[in-house]
């Protein structure tokens, strides 16, 4: 079960209880947080979170779905207009990815926890298979234009998420945003240097 499929009347307890495990998920991991947690944090008796999410399995493939699926909307919305390089691009994506992790720090530190795999249903590894499949693209069209350092895409992909992670870690991600048009300039650029075929 996922945000789009509970009754109308309840969404927003239901996405108030999406959002509280998000944030304990963030701050304790998925496998160290309780379903009594998420029902305190929410503020709602342990008894309501089962009637949205029957079980820890499935609130946890609920929250994945939720935080995966704003990052490819954002991506997706970032990207809209065609590039004229693989360098703007790269601009393009960069921006998507500090927005997201700027207006959503615990989705974005949830997904960046890599900590996934004990609990995924179908659903959830489609939607992930489908962001990958979009940064893959994005580093397959960079090679074969010659700007993008040859490799296998998945491990670039990694190499550059990596280092966005370790930048949100020193700075946290709900202040990227306030980072000055030069800082954020600068860490882009060296973001860029770890993908770009030196010539």
């Amino acid at each position: 079960m996922n945000i789009h499929s509970v009754p109308r009347p309840s969404a927003d307890l239901a996405s108030r209880l999406l959002e509280s495990a998000l944030a304990l998920f963030a701050e304790r991991t998925y496998e160290g947080t309780q379903m009594p947690t998420v029902a305190q944090h929410a503020r709602v008796g342990v008894g309501s979170i089962y009637r949205y999410f029957p079980s820890k399995e499935a609130l946890g493939n609920a929250a994945f779905r939720h935080a995966k699926g704003g990052l490819l909307a954002e991506l997706t919305r970032t990207t809209a207009e065609p590039a004229d390089s693989t360098r703007e691009e790269f601009a393009q994506i960069w921006q998507g990815f500090t927005r997201f992790a700027g207006s959503y720090p615990a989705a974005f530190a949830f997904l960046e926890h890599q900590q996934h795999d004990t609990f995924l249903d179908a659903e959830s590894r489609a939607l992930a298979a489908e962001i990958d499949a979009f940064s893959t693209g994005f580093i397959e069209r960079g090679q074969q234009a010659g700007e993008i350092r040859d490799g296998d895409p998945l491990l670039l992909v990694a190499l550059a998420l990596g280092a966005f992670g370790g930048l949100l870690k020193t700075i946290r991600p709900q202040l990227i945003t306030e980072l000055s048009p030069e800082a954020l300039a600068g860490a882009e650029s060296a973001v860029w240097d770890l993908l770009h075929r030196k010539t």
